[in-house]
């Protein structure tokens, strides 16, 4: 159960990088300062110049980096060798002898989209035993294709039930969608399919909660993923399918003005599995995206994938 002290706490998102450019942040950060937001920023940064840890510590972000490499002037990361030195006790290599990493080390070269919720988890973790920082909500947000409207965090706190910890949107497709379905099965079988067959899809662009159970919600999204290491967004799916889960979490669609995840919504999905009644679609007014109702959404997602609304967010917000 969540910590009903955290009242007045400061808020905080984090983030995870890699290979991006000042220029691909612009529009989350300007954004993000235009609604207001005054809590935090965490930024894990994997392989990355120096200029972009520079250009996220000027915009106030609390920067987590791996291995510095100053004469090519970038930080870099590698999973192989964190993962050699988690499973070495003492001079003894720990490990599952099928475990096809051992054989098949490419398998292990930096999944960086499972392994960001590990240290979204673990690293915000030893944060705040180091510093005794605490925070009231967390979200976790994808970073080149998320832009606000407003601060995400008011809705939460005016609508998040006391007997919930963690907020997720729905996509405007059930796992009759061909990805969904595909991946599902790659990952974990059929078996598991049938535990989520007429489920929407949960995307994992941007989902919160409160902090403490954010920080145990990512960490068993990773650890449920990690003999797979192919899908963050089936292990998330599949987690949610689990009761004890299911009853910690508020659900919401395009309905609700909180988080879109506009690839299946904004322009209708032509997926098998898209079960949107089309009356209820969000709608662009102004450069502004809305419910049916009007009323703007906190947080939208998949904004590269929509060439008008991407050129709107670009001449207000992509000057880094």
């Amino acid at each position: 159960m969540h910590d009903t002290t955290a009242a007045g706490l400061p808020d905080a998102i984090v983030i995870a990088v890699s290979h991006y450019k000042p220029a691909d942040l612009a529009i989350w950060f300007n954004s993000l300062k235009a609604t207001g937001f005054d809590g935090r920023v965490f930024a894990i940064c994997y392989d990355v110049s120096e200029e972009l840890v520079g250009y996220l510590k000027g915009e106030g972000a609390t920067v987590f980096t791996f291995d510095h490499q100053p004469e090519k002037k970038r930080y870099t990361y590698s999973q192989l060798a964190e993962e050699l030195e988690d499973h070495t006790d003492g001079k003894k290599l720990r490990v599952d002898v099928r475990w096809t990493w051992t054989r098949r080390i490419l398998r292990f070269n930096d999944k960086i989209h499972d392994r960001r919720f590990f240290h979204a988890s673990q690293l915000l973790r030893q944060h705040c035993e180091k510093t005794g920082e605490q925070f009231r909500f967390l979200a976790f947000s994808d970073a080149r294709d998320v832009a606000f409207q407003a601060n995400p965090f008011d809705w939460v706190s005016r609508n998040l039930e006391e007997d919930k910890d963690i907020l997720v949107a729905v996509e405007g497709v059930d796992h009759r969608d061909e990805w969904n379905r595909r991946m599902m099965i790659k990952a974990f079988g059929k078996h598991a399919l049938d535990r989520v067959r007429n489920a929407p899809v949960v995307c994992c662009g941007f989902f919160a909660g409160r902090f403490g159970p954010m920080l145990d919600f990512m960490l068993a999204n990773y650890y449920i993923d990690q003999n797979k290491r192919i899908g963050d967004q089936v292990a998330m799916n599949q987690l949610l399918s689990f009761d004890a889960w299911r009853r910690q979490t508020r659900f919401v669609d395009w309905t609700t003005p909180w988080a879109l995840h506009a690839c299946t919504t904004l322009t209708p999905s032509t997926s098998a599995g898209f079960y949107a009644d089309p009356q209820t679609l969000p709608v662009v007014e102004d450069g502004i995206v809305k419910t049916r109702s009007g009323e703007p959404f906190a947080v939208i997602h998949h904004v590269d994938r929509h060439p008008e609304l991407m050129a709107s967010l670009t001449a207000r917000f992509g000057t880094p």
